[in-house]
């Protein structure tokens, strides 16, 4: 048995990462060692830039296995046992060889996420049956039509990523996909957009770029670098005809508080009776974060904002540091795909910088820690007090941030925040730092979401962490029916080059469908 699954077997691990010189060659020489099947209690199997070219049937055995990510390698074809993991929540095969998925992909009724991105796939298996699917992301492959998709099953489905194929037409039946957020079509062969779109009402974000449209004026306006993913959505309403034609819509707006256009004296007397979010613009005060390239291959998103006038006094302390366990445990899935970190604003010495280094040279003063160590030094400490705690309390399960040190354990660089004066002040999905800490004496907070996954699970999470925070009565501030107020600031993301890469929050964010809440976003 290979020693990397020795060691999940002897401390029954639930996480196993295979990836880097070692594990390549053995996979080279020998493929994957016929023992890693038999490690049934695996939940979470990454195998990774290795030279693995197919998957044995015996993965059938990893029953629990509810995240496989198998990127990055040389697979050529899949093996329909995948289908038998019908407790599989996310597929990734992204940057493989893969001409053809097996049908018994679409078995997998729990699959939440399917990236097959970077591959050669012509056509996808039928996914009717995978009710739960939230994210497809099919771009830079072969398809040359629209995949049949557009289910009355597929209710959940909200991201949608079919950019660079050679796509010719969008479906009319589109419009029955009930939470559809984002639709990435740029760099395909489109020329007719079917006013149809419209009734998909959560759309939030429809990317045309590259595409041959025929409407001259449309396509000049997506092209353009200042073209905002609302302008798309409005020229789509105005100006491409419908083929289906629902009855009975009515014609108002869906989002509250976002623009007073059609909003009559009911709407007003509700929303005097709603939760308020209110969103500050940025000030030359406003830190922003500058992203290093390096972290491209760790930990490559991030996004902020600025929690203003709250109160932490008491009991709203440990409430506010339980929200965010809570989120880690769901919505971050045990922070492997997103992590939060907070911090006292009043601490922070911007401009930030999201960089990533070696875990040698990274000097951190870590929370609860009497001294600054090196991040390699903190990792050896912690795995030292998982140990102690296992044998402590004779079980294999940990607790803590002991649970989360596997996730670097892969990686030949860690990413970590640096404040203006190079001070590490984060150290993500691990901890952040003594220094910025907050308090019961903190009012306003720096917050700061990273994911390896996408951008949109960072928005994702800090929505749902404002949410959160809104109805947990941790603002002071009321509205005049004794609504809770909360005020937030953008935070801007850049690039090494300065350029923008993402504003958080703004127009497309804060979309709480079923709750009762007034969003007000700063004027244009």
């Amino acid at each position: 048995m290979w020693p990397e699954l020795r060691k999940v077997k002897d401390e029954n691990r639930y996480e196993l990462v295979l990836m880097g010189e070692d594990v390549n060659k053995k996979i080279e020489n020998e493929g994957l060692d016929p023992d890693l099947c038999h490690l049934t209690q695996l939940n979470f199997l990454r195998v990774s830039k290795s030279p693995l070219s197919s998957v044995p049937e015996s993965i059938s055995l990893l029953a629990n296995l509810t995240n496989l990510v198998l990127d990055g390698n040389k697979l050529e074809s899949l093996s329909g046992a995948i289908g038998k993991l019908d407790k599989l929540k996310v597929l990734d095969v992204s940057r493989n060889s893969l001409e053809t998925l097996p049908e018994e992909i679409g078995q997998l009724t729990r699959l939440t996420t399917l990236n097959v991105s970077f591959n050669k796939l012509a056509s996808l298996p039928c996914l009717k049956e995978c009710i739960h699917l939230a994210l497809l992301d099919v771009r830079d492959n072969c398809l040359t039509e629209f995949p049949d998709v557009a289910q009355d099953s597929l209710a959940l489905l909200a991201d949608i990523k079919f950019a660079r194929n050679n796509i010719s037409e969008i479906p009319v039946s589109i419009h029955v996909l009930p939470s559809l957020k984002l639709l990435d079509l740029e760099g395909n062969n489109i020329k007719v957009v079917p006013g149809d779109l419209i009734d998909c009402v959560k759309l939030k974000e429809l990317n045309l770029k590259g595409n041959p449209l025929s409407d001259r004026r449309f396509r000049k306006l997506v092209e353009s670098d200042r073209c905002l993913p609302k302008q798309v959505l409005d020229y789509v309403r105005q100006h491409c005809p419908k083929v289906h034609v629902q009855e009975g819509k009515g014609g108002g707006k869906g989002k509250k508080g976002k623009g007073g256009k059609g909003k009559n004296k009911d709407q007003d007397q509700m929303d005097e009776m709603c939760n308020e979010l209110h969103v500050l613009s940025l000030t030359e005060e406003t830190p922003p974060i500058r992203v290093d390239p390096v972290v491209k291959d760790v930990r490559p998103y991030i996004a902020c904002c600025i929690l203003r006038k709250i109160d932490l006094n008491g009991e709203n302390f440990k409430k506010f540091i339980s929200l965010q366990t809570k989120l880690h445990e769901g919505i971050c899935e045990k922070r492997l795909a997103a992590t939060i970190a907070t911090h006292d604003l009043a601490k922070i010495k911007g401009p930030l910088k999201y960089t990533a280094r070696d875990p040698k040279e990274i000097l951190i003063h870590p929370l609860i820690r009497g001294k600054e160590v090196t991040a390699k030094a903190l990792h050896q400490a912690l795995q030292h007090e998982a140990e102690v705690q296992r044998k402590q309390m004779k079980k294999n399960s940990i607790t803590g941030i002991h649970k989360y040190l596997h996730i670097v354990e892969s990686w030949n660089v860690w990413p970590c925040i640096e404040d203006s004066a190079g001070t590490v002040v984060s150290l993500p999905p691990i901890t952040n730092a003594e220094n910025t800490k907050i308090t019961e004496e903190t009012t306003d907070v720096f917050i700061e979401v990273t994911s390896s996954r996408t951008l949109g699970k960072t928005k994702e999470v800090l929505d749902a962490l404002l949410l959160a925070i809104l109805q947990s009565n941790i603002c002071p501030e009321k509205n005049e029916a004794d609504k809770t107020v909360m005020t937030i600031q953008q935070v801007r993301v850049e690039d090494e080059d300065g350029k923008l890469r993402v504003l958080y929050p703004s127009r497309t964010d804060l979309t709480y469908e079923n709750e009762k809440i007034r969003v007000v976003m700063p004027e244009k």
